[in-house]
């Protein structure tokens, strides 16, 4: 993402959604979340160009939630920028566990 696209999404969701905050945008985002998984996890496990679209559209939707909460707590471009290369090296750092029964692993404290 560009520092434009991140200054267009705030600025069309501030316009858009007046009353949004950043917790109603991480409400809608745990309903794209699902959505996503939905999108990903089709019955028949078939993989074809309308199921890459929806996938990747599902993706887009979380993404423009996930930027619009952040721009709505008060994060610039660049800061995410900033916590996300601070956070990576904190997750390098780290050791990690063995899958849990939902799939993904957590940092060992």
């Amino acid at each position: 993402m560009t520092p434009e696209q991140f200054e267009f999404i705030k600025k069309w969701q501030k316009d858009t959604f007046p009353n949004a905050t950043d917790i109603s945008k991480l409400n809608h985002l745990s309903k794209e979340i699902g959505e996503l998984k939905d999108a990903i996890n089709d019955e028949d496990h078939t993989i074809d160009h309308e199921k890459v679209r929806k996938v990747r559209m599902e993706f887009a939707d979380c993404f423009l939630l996930l930027f619009g909460a952040a721009a709505s707590y008060g994060l610039t471009y660049e800061n995410i920028c900033h916590v996300i290369d601070t956070k990576m090296e904190i997750n390098k750092a780290r050791k990690w566990g063995e899958p849990n029964e939902q799939g993904f692993q957590e940092h060992i404290k």
